[in-house]
């Protein structure tokens, strides 16, 4: 072992890591059991019309996201979930359904829950649905993170159906015991098997999404067939899913990856590619993994009898154009962008198609939406002399200019933003005045957010980052820092929770927000005050809990060189951090 950097054992796993000595990491926060004690959501502090030209993950418009859990108690090696919460929690379902009467009360119809993982608690789930029925709610929920399939059973899934829950998405990720095993999953295999062919024998409404995984690191041929198989054998799955596996920094599978002897330079170049692109890290020759694409399209995607059968039903749930937004983000490249190009593909007319029954614009609309949000949530604040300013970003959608055919280009409200600021705004009112802002919704490039940031003049900005768009997050902040602009900055969500060290190998980052952000952001901003508006110098930082940060005790972390990440620029940290000129 290299005496000069500190070893850390990975939870639950007899496998030791680097923890970097350059690092400060403060005590863990203990995360809120008690969600109950969290406001609604104050969805006022967005323009939710401008968001209401794009489909969210559930291939909707005009819905709203709803968050009744957080956290995972499971552990999938692959996952960076349980690392922001290794706790499930839950809002109790009286609380979380009179959010969803509240927002139903002004002409909401469609709810996505955004849940890691919604039904862990049966008893919860089962008692969210009758509530709804029992209150003759005729609403639509999906589920588009998932459901933990093997937890359910005929009696529930018939109870969430009648409920509305129509929109019910599913992972297997893999068919084969071992590679269960081997990630930690766990899956009841044939209960979920059994479950879907429930579903699609007696639920012909409900729109199904399945999500699978090929080329983990040791998987053999013969079970990559397994999961084929597998999908091949249910009689319909609207939007099947068979991604080429990505092994992302910080991540259990990363580990297991190097121990495989998958070189680290493999990984980090296989980094940025899209999930239908063959990165070297697959343990599968090109064409091997081609030929199962192909079945898997032939068979499970493009089936002239599956489509036939079940775009009259998606169409009983999105509109014309919705469906066209969500076919647009499924298929790869730009042979099929919308339902005209999947019928001539396919090969299917559309006087094949019994569509009497379509969903049309005027069932799904709310007129005045974001006046009717505003009237429920009518407190005025009035900001004190000298607030503070923050600046909340969300970089989980990439610039217009920048778009590259990957799946998943749709867009979602930034909930988790709304809820700090909502925090905050019960917390310290008046003495923090919050902007929140989208790519592509607010600022379509680096010019804009620019032009915001002035605009706002801020004096603290927190980045929302999710690693599947680390490389935009990085260029984003370097093309802020190459303007001189110096304003504090704080990264938080799902990457920064899971890679801090990476992050933070960035040096135009100031401290990383580990998990639950609500009272780490509270404290930051409580002190910032109390300083006249200013950062926290390193003896501030430390005692703020569920933070890291550069640790000056540490000269470089350039004693580290087999952790660079690659483009990534350095230029150094703010000026009332350490001595010595850094930024001009």
């Amino acid at each position: 072992m290299d005496k000069h950097v500190n070893y850390e054992f990975l939870h639950r796993r007899r496998t030791l890591t680097k923890s970097n000595s350059w690092i400060k990491k403060t005590t863990p926060r203990v995360q809120t059991k008690e969600l109950d004690s969290f406001p609604y959501v104050d969805r006022s502090l967005i323009n939710y019309e401008k968001y209401q030209k794009y489909v969210g993950d559930a291939g909707m418009r005009y819905y709203m996201a709803i968050q009744a859990t957080r956290g995972c108690p499971y552990t999938c090696f692959y996952c960076d979930i349980y690392k922001t919460n290794p706790f499930h929690n839950r809002r109790s379902v009286d609380h979380f359904f009179d959010e969803v009467q509240m927002l139903a009360d002004i002409g909401i119809k469609r709810f996505e829950f955004i849940d890691d993982i919604f039904n862990v608690n049966k008893k919860s789930c089962r008692s969210f649905f009758e509530k709804v029925i029992k209150s003759n709610l005729k609403l639509y929920f999906a589920f588009p993170v998932g459901l933990k399939g093997d937890l359910l059973d005929e009696e529930l899934i018939d109870i969430m159906v009648e409920g509305g829950a129509l929109g019910l998405s599913f992972s297997l990720e893999h068919a084969a015991t071992r590679m269960q095993k081997i990630m930690r999953k766990n899956l009841n295999v044939q209960k979920l098997h059994d479950n879907l062919v429930y579903i699609t024998k007696n639920h012909p409404q409900v729109n199904l999404k399945l999500n699978a995984m090929h080329g983990f690191p040791s998987e053999t041929e013969e079970e990559a067939m397994m999961t084929l198989d597998f999908m091949r054998s249910i009689k319909w799955i609207d939007w099947p899913y068979l991604h080429n596996v990505r092994i992302f920094p910080g991540t259990e599978i990363e580990v297991f990856a190097l121990e495989q002897g998958i070189p680290k330079e493999i990984i980090k170049k296989s980094q940025d590619m899209s999930y239908h692109e063959h990165a070297e890290t697959l343990p599968f020759t090109k064409e091997f993994t081609n030929g199962v694409k192909t079945k898997f399209l032939m068979d499970c995607v493009i089936n002239k009898k599956k489509l036939i059968e079940r775009i009259p039903q998606q169409l009983k749930i999105f509109t014309r154009e919705e469906l066209d937004q969500k076919i647009d983000a499924y298929y790869v490249g730009n042979r099929i962008k919308n339902l005209d190009d999947l019928l001539r593909v396919a090969k299917i007319k559309l006087s094949d198609l019994n569509l009497e029954d379509s969903v049309k614009d005027k069932d799904i609309i709310v007129e005045n939406l974001d006046s009717k949000i505003k009237n429920l949530f009518k407190k005025e604040i009035v900001y004190e002399k000298n607030h503070l300013k923050l600046l909340l970003i969300d970089l989980s959608t990439y610039y217009s200019s920048d778009a590259d055919e990957r799946q998943y280009n749709v867009v979602e409200p930034p909930l988790g933003l709304l809820a700090l600021l909502t925090f905050l705004n019960t917390q310290l009112t008046g003495k923090v005045k919050g902007k929140i802002i989208k790519s592509l919704v607010d600022f379509d490039s680096n010019e804009e957010l620019i032009e915001t940031i002035n605009t706002f003049k801020p004096d603290i900005i927190g980045f929302r980052a999710m690693t599947f768009y680390s490389g935009f997050f990085h260029d984003v902040i370097q093309y802020i820092r190459d303007r001189k602009i110096n304003i504090p900055i704080i990264a938080g969500g799902p990457y920064p929770t899971a890679s801090y060290a990476d992050v933070l190998k960035d040096k135009n980052i100031d401290a990383v927000a580990i998990a639950e952000g609500e009272h780490t952001l509270y404290e930051i901003c409580k002190k910032m005050i109390e300083k006249g508006n200013k950062f926290l110098n390193y003896e501030e930082l430390e005692e703020i809990h569920g933070i890291a940060y550069y640790n000056p005790e540490k000269k470089s972390i350039r004693n580290v060189d087999d952790d660079k990440i690659a483009s990534i620029p350095i230029s150094g940290h703010l000026k009332d951090i350490i001595k010595g000129p850094i930024r001009k």
